[in-house]
């Protein structure tokens, strides 16, 4: 591993290393194997196309990892968000922070998304309500992404919620076809590329360069158009804006990245149902009540603040503080019962 690490270029201001090229491993499950007895895709097949935003009748919130290196656990996030949304028919986000900084590589950072699906089968995921991956609402830093601060064993608990069953990895060169139909049959795709500091990258038609840094795309969609045959990502550097080719802001890959080197180390994601039901009323409470106070209706009437998605249960002679502090920030209050009361994911005293 650190002659490895030796090898990697430095890593300049706008790109990186933030995918980092997985190691052979023989034991790795291959998605044609999974698939060997369906017909080839057809020119029909790529005329209708998929797309899973409205497969899903949803529309998926671009995310902005902004310089740091977390492109493998933006992407995975994107897939466990859309895969969760399949079961539960509700689109909610997941976190890139909670996987990223337990996956990323020391020194430069980035990551293997090996190392990322796998940390979604053996560990799972959690929603962004739960930690969150801008900072101060801003796109992240490197250092903010692998910070670990937030773990803990409610935490782990939470995260089997949105495990998934398995994985599976696709052969990169020459495929894009298999890419195609694991968007279809899979809600979707991971899988690194090779890019450059070409000015075509931050655009909505990408053009392949030379093969300085690994990025990880998450791809939820394929067709054709006026230029042909195309795969498209959200990518996680924001929204670029709209056009006539691109009315989502989704970028197209071209067949021009699907036949050479470019690619490497797609995985498919096979899920399973959900552990355990989220609880939607504490998805709300959390998402709407931040520095609000919390009252328990019922039972002692205990009391509480709600501040980084955590209730602190406000002690003796400090109701007058929590309450100027909800003030200062403009927000209420809401009274819950007591089995919601003992639901809300519990930090320090106020």
């Amino acid at each position: 591993m650190l002659n490895f690490l030796k090898r990697q270029k430095p890593i300049n201001k706008e790109f990186g290393m933030g995918c980092h090229k997985d190691p052979l491993d023989l034991r790795d499950r291959r998605y044609d194997e999974a698939v060997a007895g369906e017909a080839p895709m057809t020119d029909k097949d790529w005329e209708e196309g998929f797309d899973i935003e409205k497969e899903l009748d949803f529309t998926l919130p671009i995310k902005d990892q902004n310089s740091s290196m977390s492109c493998v656990f933006q992407a995975i996030s994107y897939y466990v968000g859309v895969l969760n949304l399949a079961e539960v028919k509700i689109y909610k986000e997941v976190s890139a922070k909670a996987g990223y900084s337990q996956i990323y590589i020391p020194g430069g950072g980035g990551a293997y998304i090996r190392e990322g699906i796998k940390l979604v089968v053996d560990w799972g995921a959690l929603l962004e309500t739960s930690v969150r991956s801008y900072e101060n609402n801003k796109p992240p830093s490197e250092t903010f992404m692998r910070d670990l601060s937030w773990k803990n064993e409610e935490a782990d608990k939470l995260a089997k919620v949105l495990k998934a069953k398995e994985y599976r990895v696709i052969t990169a060169c020459d495929n894009m076809d298999l890419f195609a139909r694991a968007i279809k049959n899979n809600h979707g795709v991971v899988g690194g590329l090779y890019v450059g500091n070409s000015s075509t990258w931050r655009t909505n038609e990408p053009k392949p360069t030379t093969r300085e840094f690994g990025h990880a795309l998450y791809y939820g969609k394929f067709g054709v158009d006026e230029l042909g045959k195309y795969i498209a990502t959200p990518n996680s550097w924001g929204w670029r804006g709209d056009d006539k080719l691109h009315p989502d802001g989704w970028q197209k890959l071209r067949q021009d990245y699907f036949t050479g080197i470019l690619q490497f180390n797609p995985w498919v994601l096979v899920d399973r149902p959900n552990q355990m039901a989220i609880n939607p009323e504490i998805q709300k409470i959390l998402e709407k009540y931040e520095k609000c106070i919390v009252i328990e209706g019922t039972g002692i009437g205990r009391k509480g603040i709600l501040v980084n998605n955590k209730l602190r249960e406000i002690i003796e002679n400090r109701e007058s503080s929590a309450c100027l502090y909800s003030l200062a920030n403009n927000n209420l209050g809401i009274t819950v019962s007591t089995e919601i009361f003992n639901q809300l994911p519990k930090d320090v005293v106020f």
